[in-house]
């Protein structure tokens, strides 16, 4: 019988303690089990975005198992439940000698293979994917019906096309909403809307995720983006790595440029004060048509730590 599980709370993508995307993660060890119902009611009592069940490694090499629950249903993969796993494992296990560690994850979408770098504390992972981008479109009129206060910010070009709806892995899909970079269009995004995630789009996780691309000099090589992500029933979430990794996708697809790869800065969060930097390498096959790699990266911090009764 499991009678207590210690736990910690992690700020995921940044540095800085109270921004970020909090995380908890709760810790299993060997012979303990908790039931889907259980793990679901720990999820809702943090009350985060996202909440982590790490189970103990079992030395089989297949890499240490997570479960991923939001507080209403579990996940087969998230992003900032990942690198701040990763950095809750790294930052505990440096072995002498050692700038940078190999760790293995194992989530219900597959595999994760990453590295933590103890010099810059900097967890990336090569997720699993899955990219599909879908046949169905969402249209400026139920971004509207959603959205009324973006009028007059919907970029132009896809008012007309529609809005693309993209699965970084099964089950999740986001509607990418580009809007035009003028004067703080992101900050008319509402809360308490209902959000373009009508079932239509297909079954799963489906979330608006809206987006402004912008150049910054001092940062040549990578694409710059601001976003905000609009959770179903929760609000709004201050860094969503898995949404991140849709965009990246589809816009290096955009290219059709083979063996390229392509590199994101996305900054999230600041409409909410709690500032998030996610960072997405996509790599093209040789078809140019497919995603062959996404890294996801990012840095996290530790909070807190305690005991959980049971």
């Amino acid at each position: 019988m499991t009678r207590g599980l210690s736990f910690a709370t992690i700020d995921v993508f940044t540095d800085i303690r109270f921004t970020g995307n909090p995380l908890a993660i709760v810790n299993i060890p060997m012979g303990a089990s908790l039931t889907q119902e259980t793990k679901q009611k720990i999820a809702r009592e943090f009350n985060y975005s996202e909440t982590v069940f790490l189970h103990e490694d079992d030395g089989t090499g297949n890499g240490r198992k997570v479960d991923i629950f939001t507080v209403n249903e579990e996940l087969p993969f998230a992003g900032h439940p990942t690198i701040g796993t990763l950095h809750f494992i790294g930052s505990q296990s440096k072995a002498e000698g050692q700038s940078v560690q190999s760790i293995k994850l194992l989530c219900k979408a597959g595999i994760i293979d990453a590295k933590y770098d103890h010099g810059t504390h900097v967890a990336a992972a090569e997720i699993p994917h899955d990219v599909h981008v879908h046949s169905t479109r969402a249209s400026m009129e139920a971004v509207l019906d959603s959205q009324p206060g973006l009028k007059d910010d919907l970029y132009v070009h896809n008012q007309l096309q529609g809005y693309p709806i993209v699965s970084p892995v099964k089950g999740m899909q986001f509607v990418l909403v580009q809007l035009k970079d003028n004067e703080r269009s992101l900050s008319r995004v509402q809360l308490g809307h209902i959000p373009v995630h009508q079932m239509e789009y297909g079954a799963g996780f489906v979330a608006p995720y809206f987006y402004v691309m912008y150049n910054d000099e001092k940062k040549p090589g990578w694409t710059q983006i601001e976003s905000r992500m609009i959770e179903p029933e929760i609000g709004e979430d201050p860094a969503t790595g898995s949404a991140a990794c849709a965009l990246a996708c589809y816009l290096a697809l955009q290219h059709k440029l083979p063996g390229t790869t392509s590199k994101y800065e996305i900054t999230q969060g600041v409409d909410m004060g709690r500032e998030s930097h996610i960072r997405v390498e996509v790599t093209i096959d040789a078809t140019g048509v497919m995603v062959e790699k996404v890294v996801l990266s990012g840095t996290a911090v530790l909070m807190m730590q305690g005991m959980m009764e049971m």
